[in-house]
């Protein structure tokens, strides 16, 4: 099986950083896009960019002229986690194996539907906002739980322990910052950096995991990521 896992790590890799990439291009051309009013990374939501009807929804003004680049970054980061998430379920076994490509799958699904129905006013007239919502809670959620569960399997292994460590580390954080967005919704904080705090996260983890899967590919002698015990010890 050595020979079909190792093609499977670089290509894993390759991956998670071209949807980590797009993704982040695209919020960013899109956000200096804004000129009135403009984008603010505190107080404005990710999914304000990609909102298709300028107006005031949820009390934050939205006007963005580019919105189909960031709803355009939204699903090919959705489409290329999910095949980075099966390619890396790939190298696994048994219920890990199982795990890692229904989660990656469940958070592609989210971030498509986050790129496909938007959050404004419009939304909420039309019925399609819980569908926009459901897919953040799906992509968010997801995509933190598979950082922290994979973490956890992870830092059971010595040559893995430091990317598990990262990973559960990355997925907590996730975790606590979109249950402290939701508990302080109408609290007058700074909700679009609580909500960054969710999302960035499993970018981060993408590009910690690639970084990790190419260094394993480097040094053939080392433990592979996403392995389990017994198929690290053949």
């Amino acid at each position: 099986m050595e020979h079909i896992m190792k093609p499977l790590r670089p290509l894993a890799a390759a991956t998670f950083i071209l949807g980590a990439a797009i993704y982040l291009a695209a919020e960013a051309i899109t956000a200096a896009a804004w000129k009135s009013p403009s984008y603010s990374y505190a107080d404005n939501w990710i999914s304000d960019l990609g909102s298709a009807t300028p107006g005031v929804f949820q009390g934050r003004e939205l006007n963005s002229p580019l919105n189909v680049v960031m709803n355009t970054g939204f699903i090919v980061q959705g489409l290329l986690f999910g095949m980075a998430a099966v390619l890396l379920s790939r190298t696994m076994s048994g219920r890990s194996r199982t795990f890692t490509a229904v989660t990656g799958v469940v958070t592609m699904i989210g971030y498509i539907l986050v790129g496909t129905f938007h959050g404004s006013l419009q939304a909420q007239q039309n019925g399609t906002l819980a569908l926009h919502f459901t897919g953040a809670t799906l992509a968010i959620v997801g995509g933190n739980v598979l950082a922290l569960v994979l973490g956890i399997h992870w830092r059971k292994t010595p040559g893995t322990r430091l990317i598990g460590l990262v990973s559960i580390v990355l997925g907590a954080f996730g975790l606590v910052s979109v249950t402290a967005l939701f508990l302080t919704f109408d609290a007058g904080l700074p909700s679009g950096a609580i909500e960054r705090g969710s999302v960035y996260t499993i970018v981060i983890w993408q590009l910690a995991v690639a970084v990790a899967l190419l260094r394993t590919r480097a040094d053939s002698g080392a433990p592979h990521v996403g392995a389990t015990k017994a198929s690290t010890s053949n």
